[in-house]
């Protein structure tokens, strides 16, 4: 029997007997089951000991030792090579290192752009091919995967290769014995239908079940991390946990629906290729109540592979791929929609922009204004020689046609202004603004000067500016947004509550938040430690999470004994930063939001558990409700049993 030495782990290896000597120290991770080690001296291993380590475990991967799955190029599995025992019997198993980045750093757009900044859309594809690879190798060496989610997958940031880990966790069938070792765990967004709600511990699983979850991460890959059940609901309908959404089949980017439609900050469906969004559909809306007609991995690979080859590159971006059934590129209309945060930015990228230029329009031959004198125009003489006629610049077609005292004449900028200034809702107010801006391009071009030649043009368009600006800076010190030009863009989530016009910031109504939320009698009950986003959106400092029986006077039948705890906390800087979009000013203060967010059982937030409670500014206020679906919490702990619960959450924008 070895004497285990001090501060070590002493294991033999089943196959040889050889000695393998864990150093504590060398712990790699720690989870529920097990925890994971270095081993000294084979760099190329990884040694996972189990907490209880049953005979099951021991049989399940005995079977996984004599039957190793083949694996196409662009996929790997970390596989067993051997178990480790003790002298009290089964102890762990070693397995080959996988390391990198996991699957959701690279649908989501901020983490995509810190772990692999030239990783562009047709990666994205390539990415998705080689993961439908591996569930068809493993499908067709007998295993069924189980427990699809989107932390048990690797990325390599250059290749897309795709690595597998926790092969354990797999479901494993014996052959000879007829016996069926199960894959007892799964993540609920990765369940399909007919699973929802069952015991994992009961229950086998089949390929048709591990179709489902691969077409989920499939559609997280080429969707920007939206998840196929994310719905909007109607007004006054009922919020719904995604279990329950996946169960009734909500896939709202198959059709119109009265009832629930894609979120709105999601990608439009057309994104995706053709073939690719027909497979969807057969996943979760043919495949919603026939399992088989859900698309195998081998139809995903080959789907995949025409779409990725198909892929159109925009012209001012080389990051932006897109199907070639799109007329624009909807990389850079999402860009607009997200205020210039480009998901595929190609600076990020250290690659050169290759723009191509526009067209230029034809010069337009007819003279904007007389050569000569006003009076030479109004008799119809023609320029004299040497004097060519002044023409209108490109893209200024709307002052040719309204005349030599139509844009270029600082009267036109009198109306729009004047509409701006009182600030009229609507098409009106674009209108108005287009027209404005139209006028100061016309000026600008013509050298500040009217048709006449003279400076009042210039003087003018300078004194509305000033106007305008000090309107603008005036109402936003006030915190009044209800002159915003913005005011009628759509809002950020179906939960965003816009502010009575006069208020200087957004205010917590306890009796219209509290409703449905028994227990809390304040906002300090369930508040959080803060996120906090500041240059170079980085996280110093999570805070501690709360003390066990924390917070106070809450209803007993309410009170927790632990508040969720958030697992992410620089990821979630770092998207909140990427979502602020107001730029900093000299002597700003901290910008913050509060919000209230339902944490389910799992860790995640339900989509419609999230409520704007105040708010310093429209752009942290719009920012912290983006941020809301990457954030990804311990769920909070009752009796022992995780359990939903709603808390407060304060995310800051440090000046």
């Amino acid at each position: 029997m070895d004497t285990l030495a001090p501060a070590t782990l002493v294991f033999r290896r089943r196959s040889s007997l050889e000695r393998v000597a864990l150093d504590p120290a060398l712990e790699i991770g720690a989870g529920g089951e097990a925890v994971v080690y270095e081993v000294p001296g084979h760099p190329g291993l990884v040694a996972k000991i189990y907490h209880q380590a049953g005979i099951e475990r021991a049989r399940k991967l005995t079977l996984m030792l004599a039957n190793p799955p083949r694996m196409p190029e662009g996929t790997s599995i970390a596989w067993p090579v051997d178990l480790l025992v003790r002298p009290d019997g089964f102890a762990g198993f070693l397995m080959r290192r996988a390391q990198g980045p996991r699957l959701f750093e690279f649908y989501n757009p901020v983490t995509r752009r810190a772990t692999a900044p030239a990783f562009h859309y047709g990666l994205l594809h390539r990415a998705g091919h080689n993961l439908a690879e591996a569930f068809h190798a493993l499908h067709a060496a007998g295993y069924v995967v189980g427990d699809v989610n989107e932390s048990n997958l690797l990325v390599h940031p250059r290749t897309a290769a795709v690595t597998l880990v926790d092969a354990d966790s797999f479901q494993v069938r014996d052959q000879e014995a007829g016996a069926v070792f199960r894959s007892r765990v799964g993540k609920a967004e990765f369940t399909p239908p007919e699973l929802q709600g069952v015991s994992f511990n009961d229950v086998d699983r089949a390929p048709e079940h591990d179709r489902f979850g691969l077409a989920v991460l499939l559609f997280l890959l080429l969707m920007e991390g939206t998840h196929p059940f994310a719905v909007r609901m109607q007004p006054g309908g009922d919020a719904l946990p995604v279990e329950e959404r996946i169960r009734r089949g909500l896939f709202p980017h198959a059709s119109e629906s009265d009832e629930v439609h894609p979120p709105r900050l999601s990608p439009p469906a057309d994104l995706l290729d053709p073939g690719l969004r027909a497979l969807f559909i057969r996943c979760f809306v043919d495949g919603h109540a026939d399992p088989a007609a859900r698309p195998t991995p081998a139809e995903w690979v080959r789907a995949l592979e025409t779409a990725e080859a198909a892929l159109a590159q925009c012209a001012r971006n080389p990051l932006h791929r897109h199907p070639p059934h799109l007329s624009r590129c909807p990389w850079c209309e999402r860009t607009r929609l997200l205020r210039g945060r480009d998901p595929f930015p190609a600076a990020a990228a250290h690659a050169p922009v290759q723009v191509q230029p526009r067209p230029r329009r034809p010069r337009v031959a007819a003279p904007l204004a007389a050569p000569v004198s006003t009076a030479a125009a109004r008799a119809g003489q023609a320029p004299r020689s040497g004097q060519p006629a002044q023409v209108a610049p490109p893209g200024s077609s709307l002052a040719a046609a309204l005349g030599p005292s139509g844009l270029g004449s600082p009267a036109a900028l009198v109306l729009p202004a004047l509409i701006l200034w009182v600030g009229t809702h609507g098409f009106v107010s674009f209108l108005a603004l287009v027209v404005f801006l139209n006028c100061l391009v016309a000026l600008v071009r013509t050298g500040w000067k009217n048709v006449t030649g003279t400076s009042l043009g210039g003087a003018v368009a300078l004194s509305l500016m000033v106007l305008m600006a000090m309107r603008v800076t005036g109402s936003a010190a006030n915190g009044d947004h209800g002159h915003s030009v913005l005011r009628d863009l759509p809002a950020a989530d179906p939960a965003y509550q816009a502010p009575p016009p006069a208020a200087p910031v957004w205010s917590y109504d306890a009796g219209a938040w509290e409703d449905g939320i028994p227990g809390i009698r304040s906002l300090d009950d369930l508040l959080l430690a803060d996120l906090v986003a500041a240059p170079p959106a980085r996280l110093s400092d999570p805070g501690t999470p709360p003390e066990p029986g924390h917070p106070g006077p809450l209803a007993d039948g309410y009170r927790v004994d632990r508040l969720p705890v958030l697992d992410n906390p620089d990821e979630a800087a770092r998207t909140l930063a990427w979502f602020h979009t107001a730029a900093p000013t000299p002597g700003a203060t901290r910008a913050n939001a509060v919000l209230w967010l339902h944490v389910a059982a799992d860790g995640h937030v339900t989509a419609d558990g999230r409520r704007l409670i105040r708010s310093t500014s429209r752009q942290v206020a719009d920012a912290a409700i983006f941020t809301v679906p990457y954030l990804r919490f311990r769920p909070a702990i009752k009796d022992g049993q995780p359990v939903d619960v709603w808390v407060a959450q304060r995310m800051v924008i440090e000046p």
